[in-house]
């Protein structure tokens, strides 16, 4: 058993670089190269400390734009989904007594291009992948990798639209976590000053897990807002709602509101530094038990 996860974890870089190139070929079968007027490159190193873990929900984006880091909120007892055996190291026990606190490290990346299709309309297609390591919860250790494509519009000067259906894979230190799931995202984005804009976003996910408990369909829907300090530095400020409905036990469900704030700081061409703090409350409905999760994060980040 122990032979068998250590090398689960040491194929976990190869699985990595393998789903990247695989979304790259994908991409760029929809949208050939000749046809991009412009490349898109992000990569991402993030360190994020939790206070109340959960794990039924470590999977979702990180960072303002996908509601914060890792929701905190219900144990998986609560729900009925407490993992087998093992202990407070290696395993998420879902224990309902005291916090469960734990250190992470996410390295992510995604690229593609975009293309004109009108004065005011463009489309893109990207490739993404990342990794998320877990200090002691390593079960929830997880590599996900996949596609994008969709369109972005100028409704006018100040409002820029953008609709997206994105591909995943998932794979965890739980195999029974292993996914695939179907995603699409819609954003709006008002500039209402030079200094200062607003962003409302919605999403939906249908994730297909090879253990049911795991299987969930969720609806995200968030604003927020962003203020350039100086021409260099950014804060922003937002809330999301989650709610994620799971197929075992029947009618579970799980609804996390989380509001979050960061700053970004520039400190070179294409690089800069972020920090963001999240306060979480999720409850679940079968026991309707609660938990508030604070989440502290630390990100350097590469844009081409």
């Amino acid at each position: 058993m122990k032979a068998s996860r250590e090398i689960h974890r040491s194929l976990k870089g190869p699985f990595l670089l393998g789903l990247l190139l695989a979304g790259f070929m994908l991409s760029f079968s929809v949208f050939p190269a000749n046809v991009f007027a412009g490349l898109l490159l992000d990569a991402e190193l993030r360190f994020t400390y939790e206070d109340n873990v959960v794990g039924l929900l470590s999977d979702q984006p990180r960072g303002a734009g996908g509601g914060g880091g890792t929701p905190g909120g219900m144990t998986m007892q609560a729900l009925g989904m407490g993992g087998p055996g093992g202990g407070p190291k290696n395993r998420y026990s879902g224990s309902g007594s005291g916090q469960s606190g734990d250190f992470s490290a996410t390295v992510s990346a995604e690229g593609g291009g975009y293309r004109d299709v009108g004065s005011d309309v463009a489309l893109f297609a990207k490739a993404f992948a990342g990794h998320t390591s877990y200090d002691t919860f390593t079960d929830l250790d997880a590599t996900i990798g996949g596609v994008s494509t969709g369109i972005s519009a100028s409704l006018s000067d100040a409002v820029l639209a953008r609709v997206a259906v994105l591909g995943e894979v998932k794979r965890f230190g739980d195999s029974q976590r292993d996914s695939t799931a179907y995603k699409g995202n819609l954003s709006l984005k008002e500039k209402l000053t030079p200094t200062f804009w607003l962003r409302e976003f919605g999403g939906y996910e249908k994730n297909h897990a090879d253990n049911d408990v795991f299987s969930y369909t969720g609806t995200t829907l968030g604003a927020g807002a962003g203020y350039a300090l100086t021409t260099t530095t950014l804060a922003t400020l937002g809330y999301s709602y989650l709610v994620r409905k799971f197929e075992e036990p029947s009618g579970a469900e799980i609804t996390t509101n989380t509001v979050y704030l960061g700053a970004e700081h520039s400190f070179a061409k294409s690089w800069s530094v972020a920090a963001e703090y999240d306060l979480q409350h999720s409850r679940e409905n079968i026991t309707g038990s609660s938990t508030t999760d604070n989440i502290f994060s630390v990100a350097l980040r590469y844009s081409y």
